[in-house]
């Protein structure tokens, strides 16, 4: 005979980071392309956005310049998504329901909006001054909403019921 039984089993950290990670690359991949096609879509070339990026490590100068490289500007999207994957993964533990996890991550989308735009743009990154903000804030929610769905129901959360399936022992042995 098969018994269900619920336990409260908290996922190890290293395995809650690995599923920010894989999150954070698979809601960035979904980000890149979003805004490669918005790009495309209102004229642009579908390469700037990861152009734009690159100047991240190439610096501020590359485009003007010409140097800027959408392969560059791939890894370092693809970077940047991982760890911020890895940092909202820290937090979700905190998240009693999926609700609130999806609330948390579409929130989180719009805090890393406001630090990457309004603090570090200015300072550092002038190039990402040229973006449609508007539809920047709106890709940044859908990431943070997208990351969120790798820790539904994952066991991430503390407290949060895991189903585990046991089998009793047969009625026949002592």
């Amino acid at each position: 005979m098969v018994a269900m039984q619920r336990s409260k089993v908290e996922e190890p950290l290293a395995a809650r980071l690995l599923r920010g990670a894989v999150g954070g690359v698979l809601a960035g991949l979904v980000f890149a392309g979003v805004t490669m096609w918005f790009a495309d879509s209102t004229g642009g070339k579908p390469d700037m956005p990861l152009r734009m990026i690159s100047t991240i490590v190439k610096g501020d100068a590359a485009m003007a310049e010409g140097t800027s490289d959408p392969a560059v500007g791939v890894v370092v999207h693809v970077l940047l998504s991982a760890l911020f994957g890895m940092v909202f993964a820290l937090a979700v533990p905190r998240f009693r329901t999926n609700g609130t996890v999806a609330l948390a991550g579409t929130v989180y989308g719009l805090l890393l909006y406001l630090v990457n735009f309004l603090v570090l743009s200015p300072l550092v990154f002038s190039i990402f001054r040229n973006a449609n903000q508007p539809f920047e804030v709106f890709a940044h929610l859908v990431f943070g909403t997208l990351l969120s769905f790798a820790f539904f129901g994952s066991g991430a959360r503390r407290g949060e019921p895991v189903l585990a399936v046991q089998r009793r022992p047969s009625s026949s042995q002592p």
